[in-house]
């Protein structure tokens, strides 16, 4: 081995976890190896700390075509650059919702909403379950589940503690609570505050 390989070869405890996610580049999936040449360590030691990190939230993984992948799951990053610091209200308030009025567009924002509160008393949530629960109460004028639906999954997904599926075949949403601002710890599970 040359003196300008600055790789860790063999198993290397303490690898520091920004070293590690520096490697991925928002939710793209990368295999063991290529985390370990990015973050220049072995693949030993990078499958270590993965599995450290996967039970931390900080990653997930999944095997696609045979082939185990890791990712960052939405919440470990946020949904978009200033996803983090605002409350799950402000976030909904802010939705573009279609509608012709804006009583309709308060009413779509309204059932986002209460798909969100299900989702935060109930996670995990499979897909199917929202359109069961949610949908017969909070329709938002929508005479079919699949539209209705359509309406508010990409707007959920967007929403402070919101971990979305990542993968077609994959339909669990889950909701990491203490993502969201000023709701984590005790108190948590009330409803909104004025």
């Amino acid at each position: 081995m040359s003196g300008e390989d600055e790789r860790q070869w063999g198993y290397v405890e303490g690898v520091s976890a920004d070293r590690l996610l520096a490697a991925f580049e928002g939710a793209r999936p990368l295999t063991a190896a290529e985390i370990a040449d990015a973050a220049g360590v072995s693949e030993q030691t990078a499958r270590a700390e993965l599995a450290r990190l996967r039970d931390d939230g900080l990653v997930r993984r999944k095997a696609v075509a045979g082939v185990t992948v890791w990712f960052r799951p939405v919440t470990a990053f946020g949904a978009d650059d200033d996803a983090g610091g605002r409350s799950p209200g402000d976030a909904v308030a802010d939705l573009d919702v279609p509608g012709t009025s804006d009583m309709m567009r308060d009413w779509r924002r309204t059932a986002v909403r209460a798909a969100y509160d299900f989702l935060a008393d109930e996670a995990p949530v499979e897909e199917p379950t929202f359109v069961e629960e949610v949908f017969p109460s909070h329709s938002a004028g929508y005479d079919d589940p699949d539209a209705w639906w359509g309406m508010v999954r990409p707007r959920l997904r967007t929403l402070p503690g919101v971990d979305a599926p990542t993968w077609r075949s994959e339909t669990t949403w889950r909701f990491e609570r203490a993502a969201v601002p000023g709701e984590a710890g005790e108190g948590a599970e009330s409803g909104p505050t004025q």
